[in-house]
């Protein structure tokens, strides 16, 4: 792995989060001849594919393949960075039309090629292998609903209750099922953990878990009462998975933190809190009335979403690669974690305030909410740009290199 690949994938998550800052102006300083929509799919798809699924890649090929200096892993990236520069490019202006969706269906190409990379190189020996195999089988299951975008708004149209299924099933086993098990890999990895009784019933649990709790963004375009059912079960199987998780994590992980310094520390204390208010709040959809106008709130949505990439996923990312880099100017790393975490903190305190405002009727708004919501977004952005400062001022660990099987 070279350093300039950890350097593109910040600076995807930057033009992202920038494309973020925007929309939020837009909503104080609108701009007539600027379509939101299509800059929403720009900005969605550069944070998923350009900043997560690229990292995930990276930390695959370095520490789960063993062979990892073949050219056709640089030149993997590379096309898998075009097809990202090419969404870039032609979302904000066309949306989803020809030019998009042609560089849409490189990169689909470009995971089914990391997929079989991936699948001959890494055995299911040990729990970080079996789960990180498990994220990518998910990472190829959600493609189906791409798939099926196109003969859907053929036939039925984009307004259609199918057309939204394949969105969401898209977008439910792409954060839940790929990002989130292949993130739990990474921490499966870093410490080590080994085979026992409670990985193989997380493993199992993860699996039936991931695939119920679809039932819940589906029951919201298809009107049965199984669904609710379905998702009940569901998220009853997250708390068991919780339970095994802090079983298989607790010691191992308090010893690695007592090693590691306060930023990586409180790295994963925050995702480990957002990730309990995540399972918190699936509790709640357990509750019919949040259940049935949870998703008609869009900060409702938002948060919720955000929450997932940003405090879960985008926090263990960023401890993961401070234990890739040996990080010459540490407090550059440290303003740009804190100045994130702020940032991440007051947007998705105003989103789920404004929210919940919102959904039990009030008539309450918060003052200057969307104003307030732009100024705390800057802390992301220039967060970011400070953990790109101090990447250009790293270099990758020697100890980094060694692949744990």
């Amino acid at each position: 792995m070279e350093k300039r690949f950890i350097t593109i994938c910040f600076s995807n998550f930057l033009i992202a989060a920038t494309m973020g800052l925007l929309l939020r102006l837009l909503y104080v300083l609108p701009i007539d001849s600027m379509n939101f929509r299509f800059l929403t799919h720009a900005h969605s798809h550069t944070a998923m594919l350009g900043w997560v699924y690229l990292s995930i890649q990276l930390f695959i090929v370095k520490w789960y393949i063993k062979d990892n200096t073949h050219k056709k892993y640089k030149r993997l990236f590379w096309i898998t960075q075009l097809s990202i520069i090419g969404m870039l490019v032609s979302f904000p202006f066309q949306g989803y039309a020809m030019v998009s969706i042609s560089f849409s269906t490189l990169h689909i190409f470009c995971s089914y090629t990391l997929a079989y990379y991936a699948f001959k190189e890494i055995k299911a020996t040990s729990p970080a292998n079996k789960f990180m195999r498990l994220a990518i089988y998910f990472m190829l299951f959600s493609t189906i609903g791409v798939w099926c975008l196109g003969p859907t708004v053929v036939q039925y149209g984009k307004s259609s209750e199918l057309y939204q299924l394949a969105i969401q099933f898209f977008l439910h086993f792409q954060f839940n099922g790929w990002f989130l098990i292949a993130v739990l890999s990474l921490i499966f990895r870093e410490l080590d953990i080994k085979n026992s009784v409670s990985t193989k019933r997380l493993y199992g649990f993860t699996v039936i878990a991931t695939l119920l709790t679809y039932a819940f963004p589906a029951s919201w375009y298809l009107d049965y009462s199984w669904l609710y059912w379905v998702n009940s079960i569901g998220v009853i199987l997250q708390l068991i998975m919780v339970y095994y998780m802090f079983i298989i994590l607790k010691k191992p992980l308090s010893e690695s933190l007592k090693k590691q310094l306060p930023v990586v520390i409180n790295l994963y204390r925050f995702a480990i809190i957002t990730f309990l208010i995540k399972t918190l709040i699936q509790i709640l959809t357990l509750v019919p009335v949040i259940a049935t106008q949870a998703h008609a709130y869009k900060n409702l949505v938002i948060g919720f979403i955000h929450l997932i990439m940003l405090g879960v996923i985008s926090s263990l990312l960023y401890a993961n690669f401070h234990h890739l880099l040996n990080i010459k100017k540490e407090h550059y790393f440290k303003l740009g974690v804190y100045l994130f975490l702020t940032g991440i903190f007051i947007t998705e305190a105003l989103l789920f305030m404004q929210g919940s405002l919102y959904m039990l009727k009030t008539g309450i708004s918060i003052p200057n909410y969307y104003l307030t919501l732009f100024l705390a977004s800057l802390f992301l952005v220039i967060g970011i740009i400070f953990l790109i400062i101090s990447i250009q001022k790293s270099s990758i660990k020697k100890s980094a290199y060694i692949t744990k099987q």
